[in-house]
Order: structure tokens, then sequence, then C-alpha cells
């Protein structure tokens, strides 16, 4: 394995087998992650994703799976909410059911990343008191040592525009790059103008649904073209360092040639753009930092094909 591919990929699956397509039991799901992390390719495992409402219904697992080290990280998916009132007791609700798990497993569990869907009118900057109520909602999250990606119940713009304005850290933003159906799909420009939004504003980037596979790929059945992961975090990562505009990101991003991606062991380039390892690490820590995936399989059989694993 090459070290600037490695650097790339490292930790950069979060594991959703919970979730549709994949769509398997909790039994299923937790015990598929507890033997990919024993597998010779678990560095390229994340976080086990999980609702909050399902968090206690782990309890029974705790003498059997988080005996192992390192502890289980987990990224835990809000419950939302329709408007703000009900997304703030909801909110309530899953900060109360992480610190139960935090209590009851310690220090063989890591929560660090909460992921939330907000409601129209937090997430819309039109909306009455719309940045008010986010910022107030948000400073919460550094006392529970949390980082909360937010993901736009709509189009992505006007969410961007509020992260970006607000103060201090520990807030990120998630990008939904897929789904059941072919409009679930954004275009490779609308996810070139979130990366190069989120770059901007110093707002960390992660992406869920969608990116099965490392390149594009056309979907017979769905019809619809699907992005590739290596794509996105590589147009991210090169974004990051050489200060790329949505032009340019979107080439990468549409970019089906293996070819045209150069993996080494003191960097990587796509065409004639190249990074360091050492920037590819720092990238993806501060910047780029992963994706869910109902699949830990496919991803790695993909790679294996085309020799890149």
């Amino acid at each position: 394995m090459l070290a600037s591919l490695r650097a790339l990929l490292t930790g950069i699956i979060d594991y959703a087998g919970l979730f549709p397509p994949a769509k398997l039991t909790l039994d299923q799901a937790i015990r598929n992650y507890a033997r990919y992390r024993q597998e010779a390719d678990a560095w390229m495992l994340g976080r086990f994703v999980i609702p909050a409402v399902r968090l206690a219904d782990l309890e029974s697992y705790g003498d059997e799976l988080f005996q192992s080290e390192p502890p289980f990280a987990f990224t835990v998916l809000g419950r939302g909410g329709a408007t703000f009132t009900e997304f703030l007791a909801n909110l309530r609700a899953d900060l109360h059911e992480i610190a139960e798990f935090r209590k009851c497993h310690g220090d063989r569990v890591t929560v660090d990343v909460l992921e939330v869907r907000l409601p129209p009118d937090l997430a819309d900057p039109n909306a009455m008191d719309s940045t008010e109520n986010l910022w107030k909602t948000m400073r919460v999250f550094p006392a529970v040592d949390l980082l909360v990606f937010c993901e736009a119940p709509g189009r992505p713009n006007g969410l961007l525009m509020q992260l970006a304005m607000l103060p201090g850290e520990g807030l990120g933003f998630k990008l939904r790059c897929g789904g059941l159906e072919a409009s679930a799909f954004p275009s490779s420009q609308q996810i070139a103008i979130a990366l190069r939004a989120c770059l901007t504003a110093g707002l960390p980037f992660k992406a869920t649904a969608g990116l099965h596979h490392p390149l594009p790929r056309f979907d017979a059945e769905m019809k619809v073209r699907m992005h590739g992961f290596l794509n996105v975090f590589l147009a991210g990562v090169l974004a990051y360092v050489r200060d790329l505009d949505e032009e340019q990101i979107r080439r990468i991003l549409d970019d089906e040639n293996p070819t045209h991606f150069i993996f080494g062991k003191r960097g990587a380039k796509w065409c004639n753009i190249r990074v360091t390892t050492a920037e590819i690490v720092a990238a993806r820590s501060a910047a780029v930092l992963s994706f869910g995936s109902c699949s830990f399989e496919e991803p790695r059989a993909d790679l294996r094909a085309l020799g890149w694993l």
C-alpha cells in the first residue's frame, strides 16, 4: 500500500450498516463492525453510525464486544425535528442518550461526533431568528465534547452561510451525496460548491450516502451517475492544499479515468496537480473527514479491482 493512498483513505469509511440499502439488524451491523476492526483493512474503518435512540440497545454488547482495543468509536445521528422547537427538544433527548451511553460503557467507547439534520426554520438564513437560534443551539456542543455535523433539509447554501458566521469551533457540514432514488444525487457542480464553501469557511466536511465506489459510474438500475468517494476526497484534499476553485474541483469529481490518479510514497497527484503525503494527512484531519457507507465490503472490493488495495 502506497503511503499517499493510505493517508487519503485512513479512517475514511464510517460504517452505516443499519441504514439502506443494507438495512441490517443492529446485531448484524455491530458484529460486522467488530469483525472489520480485526481485519487487515481496519485502517480504512472509521466510526460506527447509530441513531441516538438506539444507543441503549447496545448495552448487552458491552461485556462481549467492547473489551477490545482501541475503544469502539461511534458517530451518533440526532433525532432532528420538523421545527426549531421540536428539534431543540429532540436535541436534549439525544444529548441525554449520549451521556447515559458514555456513563454505561466508560472508556471502552468513544462518542465524539453527532450528526443532525436541521429543520427548515433553523437552516434557512431568511427565516425569522434562525441565525440567533442556530447560534444558541450550537454553542452547547463544546461543553459536551462533541463535533457536530449539520445537514441541510434542502439546498445547503443557506446553511453553509450561517455556519460560517458562527463563532468558535466544533461545527462541520454534512453533505448527502446520494440516496434510494436518482433525485437524491447532487450534481458534481453542487458538490464542488459545497466543498469550496466549507474550505472557505473553515468548516470540516463529511459526506454520506451514494459513495459506494471509488470512481464515478452510471447506475443502470437507478438511472443516475453515482459519485466516486476517491474523487470527492482527493478533490477536497487538493482544494484545501492548493486552493482550487469550483471548476477545478468539479473536473476532479467528474473524472472516471483511474490513470489520472497517481499515488506514490511521498505524494499523490491528479493530472498535474500534486500534493505531498504529509499535506494529505493534514487535510484529512482538518477539512475532509469521512463518509458514511452501509457497506465496508463494496468499497474495498472496488479498490482491489483497480489495483489500489
